[in-house]
């Protein structure tokens, strides 16, 4: 909402719109009809219901199992629920459960999410179970379920669930096929909201199975975006009604129609999820579409069934101008994708706290941003070297690890019954220490060679003799700036030197403690080691406009030329390389294209400098030294139309 009226602010002022512009708005597509609404409602009371009888069920078998009443709260009726679809037994585990198991002070069986928050997962009931909380602590974590050991276990205790949507599926069928003989639109009526609850039936039953199948997490899997999109709609058009004269809501299914009708759906197509620019025909499409196009869109309907059925002429739709389709398909060559990436971290903190019953406002330092990863290191000696290693619990232990454990002895032992049973087998059994004295190996420890230079977070409560014991040892999370020094050596050659801050250095710079004027380059020196000016910072989000030999490149290209060059700025770290004359310190930058709308994930990104007329590329690694470019904020801006200009 924020953005949206920064971008209103700026067609006012610019004179492109005002209070008689006729302004259209996208709703959500999914439209539910009379009969879906009922359905809806049904479904709804069904699970009310389910509730209210979990709420005397709780109070009755807890009295009963421990003699102490208890007031149900939402959260206990929403496990006992779970509960009930489990059969009462950990799905991860195969323990039964008793309602005290789960109820009460210290319960022993948490609610789970099958597909972690951490990657799409919801917190609605279809993504929820009862778990043993050991287990979901110290082995599910943030894993999904294919990927635990025992997943063919856990698939067996909820067969029933795969028995249930598919007997769903059974009595859809048959109710599609009873409402294509109902004589009377009553009887007609009520088939239809009958296939549409059970419908809603089989869909949350398939759903809570299918996540136990899922291998990863495919794009828009979580519903939480799709939600918000809703919300934003809902309050964004309650805003531009309060400045514009003519707001119209567009049905979010018309633009996919009107997509497909005007010709462009292939263009889309080939747009959608991998280039931001989709968003941009979307609206164009949107901004085209008004009452009189959805008067004639259910007579070009009638048409086109005509054409199909009775082969008259083919149905037609005038397009909202005749170079329509040649237009759509130049626009990506024209626009640039604005993106806004907010700097948080020198934000204030404030959070409000009781103080004799009154609520008050304080401030205070709050870093915006993980300081950190959540793994602890040990620090060991080996071989002459200081080492870091990890503690794995056996069940989280990956193939790849097993090289890595410290213990020579228990990784002689624990390769063994990888060699007698298979990898994934033996992971799922109890592989013993001494068999004889019924010691289980749990826990193993294994050295991290990624580690090298952890963070020291803070000094040990009990200070070993040895210094390397002596502190927490962490793994940096992320950085959060790098700043790039360009000066000339002696002989006049271009030399560069960086500074890099990670994300718990630039949290300690802006404590309100501190007492500093926030400014970026007062976080790292003025000039580098060997006196080399400053010459700009890059952080997350940071756009760049990339040449080979001289800005005057970007500034004398066209308007295709320079969107091609312009980047934002994803990934920041170091790395160190053998030359000649020993090893050296490097700063990488990962950069991927304006307009890419795939994950990181999925890109594979190219090493390399920027070359004029080079073969595109979505996503680059260069070197400090390697990166010629022109920076957001020092020499040019992007403002919310996608227009830059030119600040040096």
């Amino acid at each position: 909402m924020f953005r949206l009226r920064k971008l209103v602010n700026r067609l006012l002022v610019e004179g492109k719109i005002d209070q008689n512009t006729e302004v259209h708005i996208e709703f959500a597509r999914e439209l539910n009809d009379a009969n879906k609404r009922n359905a809806i409602a049904l479904f709804v009371k069904e699970n009310q219901s389910a509730n209210d009888e979990a709420r005397k069920q709780i109070i009755t078998l807890f009295k009963k199992e421990t003699g102490t009443d208890i007031e149900p709260t939402d959260k206990d009726i929403l496990k006992y629920v779970l509960w009930e679809e489990q059969n009462h037994i950990c799905l991860y585990t195969g323990k039964q459960i008793r309602i005290s198991d789960f109820i009460g002070a210290n319960p022993k069986f948490d609610i789970e999410h099958t597909i972690p928050r951490s990657v799409g997962g919801d917190s609605t009931k279809m993504n929820l179970t009862l778990c043993d909380s050991r287990f979901n602590r110290e082995v599910k974590k943030t894993k999904l379920p294919v990927e635990l050991p025992n997943h063919d276990e856990i698939m067996e205790r909820i067969k029933e669930w795969k028995k249930k949507y598919e007997l769903l599926d059974i009595q859809i069928r048959k109710n599609k096929k009873l409402s294509k003989g109902a004589t009377t639109k009553e009887q007609k009526d009520t088939i239809i909201r009958k296939r549409h609850l059970l419908e809603l039936r089989r869909d949350y039953w398939r759903g809570k199975y299918e996540r136990f199948t899922m291998e990863s997490v495919p794009e828009g899997f979580s519903r939480r975006q799709g939600t918000d999109i809703s919300v934003i709609s809902k309050y964004a058009r309650l805003y531009l009604k309060s400045l514009f004269n003519r707001v119209y809501t567009v049905k979010g299914i018309a633009t996919s129609d009107f997509r497909k009708i005007w010709g462009i759906q292939d263009i889309y197509s080939k747009k959608e999820r991998i280039n931001h620019v989709h968003h941009c025909i979307d609206a164009i499409v949107i901004a085209c579409i008004g009452l009189d196009e959805y008067n004639k869109l259910g007579a070009y309907y009638h048409d086109e069934e005509n054409n199909k059925w009775y082969g008259m002429s083919k149905a037609s739709f005038k397009k909202p101008w005749a170079t329509f389709v040649e237009d759509i398909k130049k626009i990506q060559d024209e626009i640039l994708v604005y993106h806004y990436t907010p700097d948080n971290m020198p934000k204030q903190g404030r959070r409000r706290i009781k103080i004799d019953g009154k609520k008050i406002l304080c401030k205070g330092d709050a870093a915006r941003g993980s300081l950190h990863n959540d793994t602890y290191y040990g620090a060991i000696e080996n071989d002459g070297a200081v080492k870091y290693v990890k503690r794995i619990d056996l069940a989280s232990l990956e193939e790849k690890d097993v090289k890595n454990i410290v213990d020579d002895t228990v990784r002689s032992i624990i390769e063994a019954a990888i060699k007698e049973k298979g990898f994934k087998d033996a992971m799922a059994s109890t592989i013993w220490m001494n068999e004889e004295k019924r010691v289980p190996i749990k826990k193993v420890r294994c050295f991290t060679p990624s580690i090298t230079k952890p963070l020291n977070i803070r000094k040990q409560r009990d200070v070993s003799i040895k210094e390397y014991k002596q502190q927490y040892h962490v793994a940096n999370d992320s950085n959060y700036l790098l700043a790039l020094y360009i000066g000339t050596d002696n002989k006049g050659k271009e030399k560069r030197e960086f500074e890099i801050v990670n994300i718990l250095q630039a949290a300690q710079y802006y404590r309100t403690s501190n007492d500093k004027e926030v400014v970026d380059r007062h976080i790292v020196p003025i000039k580098s080691e060997h006196d080399y000016p400053f010459a700009y910072t890059l952080k997350i989000g940071t756009m760049v406009l990339l040449y080979e030999k001289s800005p005057n490149e970007v500034w004398d290209a066209t308007i295709k030329e320079r969107n091609r060059r312009l980047y934002k700025v994803t990934g920041l770290s170091t790395m160190r390389m053998k030359g000649r004359n020993g090893e050296y310190a490097y700063a990488t930058v990962k950069l991927i294209h304006n307009e890419e709308a795939r994950p990181s994930k999925d890109i594979k990104a190219k090493n390399g400098e920027y070359e004029q007329g080079e073969e595109f590329r979505p996503a680059i690694i260069m070197l400090h030294t390697q990166l010629n470019a022109l920076v957001q904020g020092y020499d040019f801006e992007i403002n919310e139309l996608g227009e830059i200009r030119r600040l040096r």
